[in-house]
């Protein structure tokens, strides 16, 4: 089904970009100094992959029972974040500014992606 396909892209993304987040921050700090390095145009980039990652996730996944209702509220965060990032752009960079050479934040944020992700896995794949 939709709802499903939605559900695997929403673990496959989760579950990579929270590895990378772990294994290699320093790439994600790299990313964000760049970004934030960009000003204004830093801070569009990133809001627009929010908004598109999230409005795609959000106008697609529709589910608001069960486990699955992380998938479509992760959706509706990024889509949020995206919105208020292009409307409120001082919000963003304050956001892509704070990035230090701490890895800590990565890592753990890292963990939390990828556990989120292998538990909506277990759940997916416990439903066929």
């Amino acid at each position: 089904s939709l709802h499903q396909s939605i559900e695997l892209f929403v673990i496959i993304n989760l579950l990579v970009v929270g590895l990378s987040h772990f294994i290699r921050p320093q790439i994600w700090v790299d990313f964000f100094k760049l970004l934030a390095s960009k000003g204004q145009a830093g801070n569009v980039f990133n809001a627009l992959l929010s908004l598109g990652l999230g409005s795609f996730i959000f106008s697609f996944h529709m589910v608001w029972d069960g486990p699955m209702i992380i998938v479509t509220i992760y959706g509706l965060l990024l889509t949020i974040k995206g919105f208020l990032y292009l409307t409120v752009p001082d919000l963003g960079l304050k956001s892509i500014a704070k990035v230090d050479d701490s890895y800590n934040k990565f890592k753990i944020v890292g963990l939390l992606m990828s556990s989120v992700a292998l538990y909506l896995m277990w759940v997916l794949i416990s439903n066929f």
